[in-house]
Formats: structure tokens, C-alpha cells, sequence
């Protein structure tokens, strides 16, 4: 097997020597052209016949020009010119006649030839003519590269548009294939040690051969495309065994991903203008395999997370129901227990029902989640003076911050805000956020309530400064112009800027769960969050740790 490592492509105006054929069945005609071509520092190739000079185009490296006699043996020059450009569409060809005329002109014309010259002729007329057509020929060659290019763009965006690998690999293979026709186009995807190696093909019934596999390999290897060239066939593509390849790694970020592998039986199938398109298409090919790969992986661990998320949402639906009917009884016979009984038979009751209330605010709290998660938490709105529930929340929980010997400070506006909403989840709202407030201020701490009017402006900054959550980021939809805000100031233990993008999460505690002195299960904040949703509002917090908290809910005014 012969490998052949494909050389940069030449761009149009530089100084690389062009490769020339000359036939004419004149031996001093072709000897003065091959003279005046070579002392031009061009390489010049001499046929005098039609067959060999086809023979030569077919088997030998790409020509930049054909200059031909128009009266050839076996075929005429103009007819040579449209076989060599059926090969080769971009080659220069020149014309040497006898004689001139408007026929002859129109037929050159028809075939793709450059120019033409007249017998007899001076050395510098066929140096300018030469010049003149490998001039155009540059040009013609920027012009396909430049379609390429577009059609290369054009395939770029297919590719990254696709995230299923599957269908990515076909697409690869059937560009790679468009850009560079052949009877056979392989895409080899690299394997791990729990994936296999993968091969797509196109047409779907070639067949890549042991040789193929190696010619791959030793492209990897090489780091860079190969032509490959082999007695033993490569492929094969129904009745074609194919012995001449083209082999292109793929890579992403310096990781081989796969290859490209081109297949065909004709040894100048690859131009080296359709080399450095294939080249460039693997760089794209590589990249958007690799996000098909990261994509693939990110769908299967968020199917696992939803999966995690469903099986504790059943979990939550389960247990809130079945605890229950037990918990119920233990509260009753602890409350019989305690309202017969004295001493510390009366003290221990009691605090086998605080307790046990304790547990019944939790199932309360995962029967919530789940009317939210089933979307069975029903609306009953009503305006209602918001500074009204402020005040119940603080009344409810008096006693709690009495027993901490907690400061607590209600600042409502002498105005009342009227808000429409459901007076109920609002009020659960206020009431778990100033439970947090207490849970979480040292005994002697303060905790201060402030229900205001504010615009959109300020809220917008407030916000602006706070980190994200699923209620931050609705505020890119309709914006109100103005806001009822209730903030909810501790003078506790403050909460650290990296966790505090986490706490409305469920089940989530900023300390561990077998270090931290408070109770609860996580659940409250979560809470918030989903029924300020429900609402409508935004809740936000601003909070440094060892610095206290402050919790901010808000509802739009003047729905």
C-alpha cells in the first residue's frame, strides 16, 4: 500500500512551475514548445498522438495546461481540449492551428480553450499566450474554490444544525461524498472502551476492507489526510473494488474523533482543490460530532435527572398521604395525653405534640409540592390589603420570636396596597419567609417586615444584583409598572454567594444535613418559589454570610 501525504494547495498568483502537455504529431514543433515552456521554468509532458496524450491526462498527476495541435491522428485538438476538461474542469488550454478562422474561434470557444495560436508563431507570442492562459486559469480556480467555499458554508451550518449523532454521521458522509464525487464515502467514528467503532457508509451497500480500515489508521496516525493508493482493494461498492483513497482524520480540540474515508478507481478521482475542501469540511464534521457527542450525553443526564426528579415527586405523593392518618392519631391520644394529665407526664406529652407538629408541617409542605408538581394547586383570588396578611403572618409567629427573644419591627404603609391575589398562598408565602427569619436569627436578634410601593426601575435593579431563579427570570416577559414589596430583614447568619443560586431548590440546606443546628427539611423556600410563580410575583434574596438575610416577595400592582 502507498501512501502519498496530500500538499498544500497552491493558491492562484504564486510562482509554483505549471505542469504542461504538449502534443502535436510535429516532433520539432513539440520539441521548440518544450524548450521554450522548460526554459520558462515550467515542466513540460510531450504526446503525439491523440491516445497517448489521453493516457497521459488519466494516468500521470493533474496538468495545469494542454497545448495541442488542432489537427491531431485520431482525434481533432478541440476534441482532446473537452476530454481533458471533463477530467479536469479548471485546466488552461491553448490551441495551436494552421489556420485561423470564425468557426475555428466559435468551436475553441465552445470547448474551453484560452486562447489559440497561428502557425507560424514567435517564441514570446506563445510565452504570452501561455502566461495569459494559466493566468485564466487561476482565476477559473479561484472562482471553483470559491463556490466550494460557499458550498462547504452551506454545509457547515447542516451539520451543526443536527445534535443526533446518527443522522450528523449520515449528513457527514453525504457532504463529504457531494464535495468530492467518488463510487464510495466512509465515516469512521471513533470507538472507547464501552463503544465499538462505527462506520456509516454511502452508498449504503459499500463495503469498507481490511485495507480501508489500515488506510484509516495510518491517517490518524499521521495526523493529517492521505492519499492512499493499493493493489488490494480498499472498498467496494457492488461491482467496483476500489483501490484509490482519499483518508482524512477528524478532530475536535486536539482529540481524534473519527475519519473520512473516500473511495474510487480512478487514481486522479481527488484534485487537490477538492483535497483541501475535504480537509476543511473534517475540521467542521469533527466539531459538530463532538457536540453531538456532548449533547448526546447532556440529554441522558437530564433524563436522568427528570427521572430522579419524578421518582421523588412520587416519593413526596407517597409518604405525605401515608403519614398522615398515623400522625393524626398520635396528635390526638399526645393532646388527650397532655389535657388529663399533669406534672411531667403533662410536660412530656406536650412535647411529644411539638413534635409531632413539627412532622405535620413537613408532610403539610410535601402534600403542597405535590398539588404544585400535578398542578392541582387551585386560584382564588380576591383584591385584598396585602398589609393585612403581613400583619397575620407576624401574629402567627409572635410566639416563636418571643421564645428567641427576637425584635420584631412591621413597617406598612399608612395607604393600603390592594393586590389581587389568592389570600391563602399568599399568606403561606410571608409566613415561610419570616419563619426562615426567625429559625435563623440568634436568640436577641431583630427581624424587621416592610411591605412598600415600588416601580419597575428599582425593582429591576434590586433584582439585577441578586442571583437568578425560576421567578428572576420571568421578569423578561411582561413588566409591570409597579410592585407591591414585602422584605423580610434578619440579623442572622447570612447565607454564602455561591449557594445562594440553590436554596429554592428543593430539599436543598446550606448546611449539611448531620452538621446543622436547625430543622426542617428543605422544603419551605421551594415552596416560595413555586407558589410566588403560581402568583404571578418575584422573590429574590440579598444576603452576606455572618451579615444576616433579606428575603423580597413580590406581586405586580394594578392587574
Amino acid at each position: 500500500m502507498t501512501y502519498d501525504p496530500v500538499a498544500p494547495v497552491a493558491q492562484p498568483g504564486s510562482s509554483t512551475p505549471a505542469r504542461v502537455l504538449i502534443v502535436d504529431d510535429d516532433p520539432t514543433m513539440v520539441a521548440l514548445c518544450a524548450r521554450t515552456l522548460t526554459a520558462a521554468g515550467h515542466e513540460a509532458v510531450v504526446a503525439t498522438d491523440t491516445a497517448s496524450a489521453l493516457e497521459a491526462l488519466r494516468a500521470q498527476a493533474p496538468f495545469d495546461l494542454l497545448l495541442a495541435d488542432i489537427q491531431l491522428p485520431g482525434a481533432s485538438g478541440l476534441e482532446l481540449a473537452q476530454a481533458a476538461r471533463e477530467l479536469d474542469p479548471a485546466i488552461a488550454v491553448v490551441i495551436m492551428t494552421g489556420h485561423s478562422s470564425m468557426d475555428t474561434l466559435h468551436a475553441s470557444v465552445r470547448r474551453g480553450v484560452a486562447d489559440y495560436l497561428t502557425k507560424p508563431f514567435e517564441i514570446d507570442e506563445l510565452r504570452t499566450a501561455i502566461d495569459q492562459a494559466l493566468h485564466k486559469r487561476h482565476l477559473l480556480q479561484e472562482s471553483l474554490r470559491m463556490r466550494a467555499l460557499e458550498q462547504l458554508l452551506q454545509s457547515s451550518e447542516a451539520m451543526n444544525a443536527i445534535l443526533d449523532r446518527e443522522q450528523l454521521a449520515r449528513t457527514i458522509v453525504q457532504h463529504a461524498h457531494a464535495h468530492l464525487p467518488c463510487h464510495a464515502g466512509f465515516l469512521i467514528i471513533a470507538g472507547s472502551t464501552d463503544t465499538p467503532t462505527e462506520v456509516v457508509t454511502d452508498p449504503e451497500h459499500a463495503s469498507l476492507l481490511a485495507s480501508g480500515r489500515e488506510a484509516v489508521a495510518q491517517s490518524i496516525r499521521a495526523g493529517r489526510p492521505l492519499a492512499v493508493r493499493d493493489k488490494t482493494p480498499l472498498a467496494t461498492a457492488g461491482e467496483h473494488s476500489l483501490t484509490h483513497g482519499l483518508a482524512v482524520p477528524l478532530r475536535s480540540r486536539g482529540e481524534v474523533v473519527g475519519a473520512i474515508l473516500l473511495c474510487d478507481n480512478r487514481p486522479d478521482f481527488a484534485s487537490s482543490g477538492a483535497q483541501e475542501i475535504l480537509a476543511l469540511l473534517a475540521n467542521q464534521a469533527g466539531n459538530a460530532l463532538r457536540n453531538a457527542h456532548l449533547y448526546a450525553e447532556l440529554d441522558t443526564a437530564f433524563k436522568a435527572m427528570r427521572e430522579l426528579d419524578r421518582l421523588k415527586s412520587e416519593f413526596i405523593a407517597i409518604a405525605s398521604h401515608e403519614l398522615r392518618s398515623p400522625l393524626s392519631i398520635v396528635m390526638g391520644y399526645a393532646r388527650m395525653v397532655r389535657d388529663r394529665s399533669d406534672g411531667e407526664l403533662h410536660a412530656y406529652a406536650q412535647r411529644m405534640l411539638d413534635g409531632a407538629e413539627r412532622i405535620k408541617g413537613i408532610v403539610d409542605d410535601m402534600m403542597r409540592l405535590r398539588d404544585l408538581d400535578r398542578n392541582q394547586a387551585r386560584m382564588s383570588t380576591a383584591p385584598t390589603a396585602l398589609g393585612d396578611l403581613v400583619a397575620q403572618a407576624v401574629e402567627r409567629l409572635a410566639p416563636s420570636a418571643q421564645q428567641k427573644q427576637l425584635a420584631v419591627d412591621l413597617r406598612v404603609p399608612e395607604a393600603p396596597l390592594v393586590v389581587e391575589l389568592d389570600p391563602d398562598k399568599a399568606l403561606l408565602v410571608i409566613g415561610n419567609l419570616l419563619a426562615n427569619a426567625i429559625k435563623f436569627t440568634p436568640a436577641g436578634g431583630s427581624v424587621t417586615i416592610t411591605l412598600d410601593r415600588w416601580p419597575h426601575e428599582r425593582l429591576a435593579t434590586a433584582v439585577g444584583r441578586a442571583t437568578s431563579n425560576p421567578t428572576v427570570r420571568r421578569l423578561k416577559g411582561a413588566i409591570p409598572p409597579e410592585w407591591a414589596v414585602v422584605r423580610v430583614e434578619d440579623t442572622g447568619i447570612g447565607i454564602p454567594r455561591d449557594q445562594q443560586a440553590r436554596i429554592f431548590d428543593r430539599f436543598y440546606q446550606v448546611a449539611s444535613s448531620l452538621t446543622r443546628e436547625h430543622g426542617g427539611a428543605g422544603l419551605g423556600l421551594a415552596i416560595v418559589c413555586d407558589l410566588t410563580t403560581l402568583l404571578g410575583g418575584v422573590v429574590w434574596v440579598e444576603s452576606e454570610e455572618g451579615r444576616g438575610s433579606t428575603f423580597s416577595f413580590a406581586l405586580p400592582l394594578g392587574r
